[in-house]
């Protein structure tokens, strides 16, 4: 059996020297002084050099990163590095295709630049990538969540001289800067304007008690006739996955600043706080994250607990362990937000998660929530459900004897969140 990194694994010797040097190359490998003009190259992508260069910068464009391989190597990183970034570029350039092409970017970060094929088709293939490319460095491992892949959103206007252009090298030079440059664009647009953007608390009720012992933590963007709620599909939740982080680091800092003002721990709501999973899952933004939880009031570790969504498929384990170790002392616990027809326990069992929650639309099926719930008892988890915006889902929700429920036919947002207290008989 295969051991995990951080279990006494390491970069298998047997790969070192699988690299070739640039003159023994493939003719079609994708090492990019060897493709020739850029002329040449951008052909496949456009009829005019124009054209071919516009389709490119705003295609598919996938960063690859080793974040987690160098957080789990910490200070080994330094002596295993090169080899690692050997055995990557060499792996590189004979996976992809002829029209394919990669741009280092900062220590441990590849850009992959797919020729023919859309955003979505472009990430499957980065992830396919990924996975192959950790059995390479580590041996066979249960999926390769070590490596991030995520979408570049570029855009025209983030390359500098590109009418200039002429050679491949040029062309290669521009795309690293204007990635380097854009990969922080949205995070830096959204600190210096925040949209308006604040928090409201919502009970989260505990049916079978009677009790409102939680609040949920609401987002809202405040506008000149008043306060609404964020949609689902509001750009900030739709957007890249460091939009969504600075989303989440958002939400966090003002629920810490509102636990500062709640006092001690006497007589303290339980406060119910969402985060996307592709935050925890980035190194960087998990220790963000962990730092801005770490400066919070003590109590917060008994009364914060954190709804984790967009769950991936198939993450084993050992990975959710991986992530949640470092935040593990800060919390009172998780949650995982899930689809009806999530079925994957085994993958959270012994881990600190405490509730299966479903968010309420009423699209879904009765019939595939109740087996959700059902399976979440069996493995002794708390069923919630919140965001109930129909008396119909009401209804059904007391029916399967939820533990607890949470929407506008509830109750209304607050200001502050609601002390601990039993609802009228």
């Amino acid at each position: 059996m295969p051991k995990h990194i951080g279990e006494g694994a390491g970069i298998n010797p047997d790969y070192f020297n699988q690299g070739r040097s640039v003159a023994e190359k493939k003719p079609d490998g994708v090492q990019l002084h060897e493709i020739g003009e850029a002329t040449n190259f951008l052909r496949p992508y456009g009829k005019t050099y124009q054209e071919a260069l516009e389709n490119l910068i705003t295609g598919s464009i996938q960063i690859i990163g080793l974040d987690e391989v160098k957080a789990q190597y910490g200070a080994q990183w330094g002596s295993i590095k090169k080899n690692v970034m050997k055995i990557t570029d060499a792996y590189l350039s004979r996976k992809l295709s002829r029209h394919d092409i990669y741009v280092p970017l900062d220590e441990g970060h590849f850009a992959l630049l797919f020729a023919g094929v859309t955003r979505e088709e472009a990430l499957v293939k980065a992830k396919e990538i990924s996975r192959d490319l950790v059995n390479k460095l580590f041996g066979e491992l249960p999926g390769g969540e070590l490596i991030s892949v995520e979408a570049a959103m570029l855009e025209i206007g983030d390359f500098e001289g590109l009418d200039r252009i002429r050679t491949l090298e040029g062309l290669v030079k521009c795309f690293r800067e204007a990635i380097i440059k854009s990969r922080d664009k949205e995070a830096r647009e959204f600190r210096e304007n925040k949209p308006g953007i604040s928090i409201r608390f919502r009970p989260l009720i505990n049916r079978r008690k009677g009790f409102v012992g939680m609040n949920e933590v609401v987002s809202y963007r405040e506008t000149d006739g008043g306060a609404t709620d964020l949609k689902e599909d509001d750009p900030v939740f739709t957007g890249s996955p460091r939009l969504r982080a600075e989303m989440d680091f958002l939400m966090l800092k003002e629920t810490g600043e509102m636990l500062a003002k709640l006092g001690g721990k006497a007589n303290k709501p339980i406060i119910f706080l969402s985060v996307h999973f592709e935050t925890l899952a980035n190194s960087f933004c998990r220790g963000k994250y962990a730092r801005i939880l770490a400066s919070f009031s003590s109590y917060t570790e008994h009364h914060l607990l954190l709804n984790v969504q967009d769950i991936a498929a198939g993450v084993p384990n050992s990975r959710y362990r991986q992530i949640f170790t470092s935040l593990r002392s800060l919390v009172l616990g998780f949650t995982f937000e899930v689809t009806p027809t999530w079925s994957e326990f085994e993958a959270i069992r012994d881990l600190p998660v405490r509730a299966i929650t479903l968010a309420g639309h009423e699209s879904l099926e009765i019939w595939e929530i109740d087996s959700l719930f059902k399976r979440a008892k069996r493995h002794g988890k708390k069923c919630i459900w919140r965001s109930i915006d129909h008396d119909e889902l009401g209804r059904a929700a007391f029916k399967m004897e939820v533990d607890y429920v949470s929407g506008p036919i509830f109750g209304t947002v607050q200001a502050v969140p609601s002390r601990p207290f039993s609802l009228p008989k």
